[in-house]
């Protein structure tokens, strides 16, 4: 989570009628969920036939007004539909505390009573943010990942990124996202890394993820790493930069070919 950097997340949501009354209920539409300046008035929906054209909903007004956590702030939202037919989601609460904020909701308009999650209030961290969710379907259960720095852990990369910030990826596992296993570190090849999101293809999964470093040289670009499980052995695979594409078919960056893509 950065300043001026607004993380987009794209699902693909089958049942939509409660939130475009014009589309059919049987059309399938991309939807995805935003915040607006610092995350003060909650979450944002917009939908897309095309992944082109985009339409902000509700006027382009909040759906969720945040009320977890201390700073009370809904940065970052990822929304993911559960095996239990329910929308999940999670978000960066404030910029400093040690938890994230979860709800839940059967149409994207209503929603249960918000949660703040401490997930790293044992350990001295220093934030939490940008959770995501995903899906394990082999043993079913969420996994939740964020990004957090933990003050003198990784001493080598201390003064890497910005200010006091050295962050790695960690993750937990829930089935009923009451209970969790201890946080454990999801991702650490040797640099500051934040924003990540995975999605699974064709038998493996493929983590994006930002690098922040900025010192001695500026990287600040997006890499890609994969694995055959979900949370073990991510392995780097390539970097992407200035808008280039990883062409699933060709498993190749193509400037030219129009591929499936996340943004």
């Amino acid at each position: 989570m950065k300043i001026k950097i607004m993380k987009i997340k794209l699902l693909l949501l089958w049942s939509v009628m409660a939130l475009v009354g014009r589309l059919n209920a049987q059309s399938p539409v991309y939807m995805f969920s935003y915040f607006k300046n610092n995350g003060q008035d909650g979450l944002h929906l917009a939908y897309s036939k095309d992944g082109y054209k985009w339409e902000a909903l509700n006027k382009d007004e909040s759906f969720l007004k945040p009320t977890a956590g201390k700073d009370k702030l809904m940065r970052d939202p990822c929304i993911i539909r559960g095996a239990d037919g329910l929308f999940h989601m999670v978000w960066t609460v404030s910029w400093n505390e040690k938890g994230i904020g979860y709800a839940s909701s059967k149409d994207l308009v209503n929603w249960s009573e918000q949660r703040y999650i401490p997930l790293m209030e044992d350990v001295n961290a220093l934030n939490c943010w940008a959770p995501e969710i995903s899906y394990d379907e082999k043993k079913k259960q969420y996994m939740i990942y964020w990004a957090t720095t933990i003050p003198g852990k990784y001493p080598q990369t201390d003064s890497s990124g910005d200010g006091k910030y050295n962050h790695r990826m960690y993750y937990v596992f829930t089935k009923d996202f009451k209970t969790f296993t201890k946080a454990e570190v999801l991702y650490d090849k040797g640099f500051t890394v934040i924003d990540a999101t995975i999605q699974q293809n064709k038998g493996q999964y493929i983590m994006f993820l930002k690098d922040e470093t900025k010192l001695p040289v500026a990287e600040k670009n997006i890499k890609i790493a994969t694995s055959k499980n979900i949370h073990k052995k991510l392995f780097y695979a390539l970097c992407t930069h200035h808008g280039q594409l990883l062409g699933r078919r060709t498993n190749r960056i193509d400037k030219r070919e129009r591929v499936d893509c996340i943004f």
